[in-house]
């Protein structure tokens, strides 16, 4: 018996063998329309974000990916954490002190975006890939430029055109001030009790929130380090959005995904680094101080194979909360 295909279908058609009409013809399924509808615009704008980090600016792994980051965590509800999440909001809400440094990469993403919607418009002059679908892709993307791992994501978001909250609509309240959650996005002065109830009210476990940590092997911090003398004396906005020195959290292979960060970690606590070394925050300390959370740390720091799985796993349900299609692209 021969198989019945649409190629199969067409080609009796043509030879004058049959007479059907097109509208009876195998059609896609949904699923693989789905794929057809996003595969393209997916695949541009991944290259797209590879070629700028790889063979433009390095440096832009870290910010791009920070910026997925804080698109997708804010949730502002305190007892809904799905309300908000990875929408586009970031757009509107460079004022916050928590973004400050992030006007780069959101021109970059912008740029991006825009070109995709050129390249991939379909009805009403509109691509399928949100500009939060744009975003969370780049996140993703970025990781692998700097040879971290391959991470799919799924897409069908809808964008928001105004900020969403910076504080929470209640304070979420623990046994001590560090622990309390107030903002949308974490404190980087929350204790490791913080640091679970913050990213568990996300879905994320233990071993999650640590492996999204090790993010900041690609961060840096501004420094006032090169700031004209004007900037100085008036620590502008805009002062901190130029800065021309930023000061990496490990001092070694800044751009480069790896497992540097929990090494790095588990030395500082034997107090084993050097000067200069590393510059951590509060939320870093929070972590190899605390036994449950350094026994993750130990973990990635011996495995990067591991930390790559669980990162890959901790991002995507991350970005994921609001995404809408089958597959993950």
């Amino acid at each position: 018996m021969v198989a019945v295909t649409r190629a199969t279908v067409l080609k009796a058609i043509f030879a004058g063998t049959l007479s059907t009409p097109f509208n009876s013809l195998p059609q896609k399924t949904e699923n693989e329309y789905e794929y057809s509808k996003y595969a393209s615009a997916a695949s541009f704008v991944r290259n797209e974000v590879n070629t700028i980090i790889t063979t433009k600016d390095p440096t832009l792994a870290g910010p791009i990916l920070r910026l997925a980051f804080h698109d997708a965590t804010v949730r502002s509800i305190a007892e809904d954490p799905f309300i908000g999440g990875s929408d586009g909001s970031v757009r509107f809400e460079l004022e916050w002190s928590e973004n400050r440094g992030l006007s780069k990469p959101l021109k970059v993403i912008q740029e991006i975006f825009d070109l995709q919607q050129e390249k991939f418009c379909e009805s009403q002059n509109k691509s399928p890939l949100s500009f939060a679908d744009t975003l969370a892709l780049s996140g993703s993307a970025a990781v692998q430029a700097a040879n971290g791992p391959s991470i799919l994501i799924k897409l069908g978001r809808k964008d928001v055109d105004h900020a969403d909250n910076r504080f929470l609509d209640k304070p979420i309240q623990s046994g001590t001030d560090r622990s309390t959650i107030n903002t949308s996005l974490p404190s980087a002065a929350l204790d490791s009790l913080g640091l679970r109830m913050y990213f568990k009210r996300l879905g994320l476990t233990e071993e999650e929130l640590v492996a999204l940590s090790g993010a900041h092997d690609l961060g840096r911090h501004v420094t006032l380090t090169g700031m004209p003398k004007y900037c100085l004396k008036n620590l502008t906005r805009t002062c901190l959005e130029d800065a021309p020195v930023m000061t990496p959290f490990i001092s070694k292979d800044p751009d480069n995904f790896s497992n540097r960060y929990f090494e790095t970690l588990l030395r500082w606590n034997n107090r084993e680094v050097e000067y200069g070394e590393a510059l951590f925050i509060p939320t870093d300390v929070a972590m190899v101080v605390d036994n449950g959370l350094r026994n993750h740390v130990t973990e990635y720091a011996h495995d990067e194979q591991l930390f790559f799985r669980c990162f890959r796993r901790a991002y995507q349900k991350l970005v994921e909360s609001t995404a809408t299609s089958i597959w993950r692209y």
